[in-house]
């Protein structure tokens, strides 16, 4: 599959934002446009559910379970289908190449290591970042800021490991109702997270995550029944998952000796920075073993594509993606782990390729 980010998650955040006054590079879902037009809410709420792709919720549920029913359209997120993109992206309305948010590990020369943006800690080393270490070299303004700003009361909603965050998820539920009937919140984007790590350890058709998506319906339903009537819930994801089979493990591998820098970004989206004089014999050898897993761009094929975003690119956006990128398109997942050499099992659920599973996510509305 391939994202058309004029018809991606980045047009229904156009249409929130224009929605409060605010400008956007990318055109308006009409369909978000004219439900917000005809309903005119006081308030939105943005709920993201990490890994709840649309798929997923039309296998798992019920025609009329209450995220089923008020789907109001399916839509493709950003490439790479993974948290630190699509998550950046959705706040702030820019694609990942805007942002140079690009996945969970990244190298960032300020640190000479290759750090994990979200959690501002190493991703090979223990190693632990004081402040937000991505954001002070690469910022991002996120939408709430902006509303903020002009005087439009807005915050976000975050689990327990940020401050001020919810120990579970009938805690967000319960706040949000409190900040729906008797805050001036008028926009919120609350995100959570434990469907994404349920699925990474046991896989999406695991029976635990089955049972844990369909909790989730009946949580955000009773959510949805006790807002004000004045409040639109918008929930959505940033990506679905795919069980995996296969782990190939390049650390210790013939591959080890090409990388100049450990691999990163994302397993099923892997940024190599390869040694001088060593590019032609990589690519060559890569391709011989994973041809049929695997597709492999050089740079210059990366930025012609323009996999991460059409609009202009971020100055720091050339330095993160390396000299090849190989995007997954089986169940077979690339790993780089000292810990795990003779690792010989799989993982469980992943996400960041090009399946469609990986890629297509709901938009769900309900107002009174």
């Amino acid at each position: 599959m391939i994202v058309y980010y004029d018809e991606s998650i980045l047009t229904y955040i156009a249409s929130i934002r224009k929605y409060f006054g605010l400008t956007s590079s990318y055109p308006a879902n009409e369909d978000l446009s004219n439900l917000l037009n005809e309903k005119k809410p006081g308030k939105i709420f943005l709920m993201l559910i990490d890994a709840m792709g649309s798929n997923l919720i039309e296998r798992k549920l019920p025609e009329d379970s209450f995220l089923r029913k008020n789907m109001t359209y399916v839509t493709t997120t950003v490439f790479p289908s993974t948290t630190t993109a699509a998550t950046t992206a959705i706040r702030n309305g820019k694609a990942p190449n805007e942002n140079a948010w690009l996945g969970w590990c990244q190298y960032l020369k300020e640190a000479g290591d290759i750090i994990v943006p979200l959690r501002s800690c190493s991703y090979y080393e223990d190693k632990i970042y004081p402040g937000d270490i991505m954001n002070q070299y690469v910022p991002v303004r996120a939408t709430e800021d902006e509303l903020n700003q002009i005087g439009i009361p807005a915050r976000n909603l975050y689990p327990s490991f940020r401050e001020d965050g919810c120990e579970d998820f009938d805690e967000m539920c319960n706040r949000l109702i409190r900040f729906s009937n008797d805050e001036d919140f008028r926009y919120i984007y609350a995100y959570w997270d434990k469907y994404d790590s349920y699925m990474h350890k046991h896989g999406p058709s695991s029976k635990i995550c089955d049972a844990y998506l369909s909790f989730l319906n009946n949580e955000i339903e009773n959510l949805a029944e006790n807002l004000a009537e004045d409040t639109m819930l918008i929930v959505t994801a940033d990506h679905g998952q795919v069980d995996t089979g296969r782990v190939y493990n390049l650390c210790g591998s013939p591959f080890d000796v090409y990388f100049a820098i450990r691999p990163s970004i994302e397993p099923r989206a892997m940024t190599f920075f390869i040694k001088e004089g060593m590019i032609e014999e990589f690519a060559r050898k890569f391709k011989e073993t994973f041809e049929k897993d695997y597709v492999l761009l050089t740079h210059k094929q990366v930025l012609e594509t323009h996999l991460f975003g059409d609009h202009e690119n971020h100055p720091r956006f050339e330095e993160f993606v390396g000299d090849f990128l190989a995007i997954a398109k089986s169940d077979l997942v690339l790993d780089y782990s000292e810990k795990q050499k003779n690792f010989k099992g799989k993982f469980g659920g992943m996400h960041a390729g090009m399946c469609e599973d990986e890629l297509m996510i709901p938009v769900i509305t309900y107002m009174k």
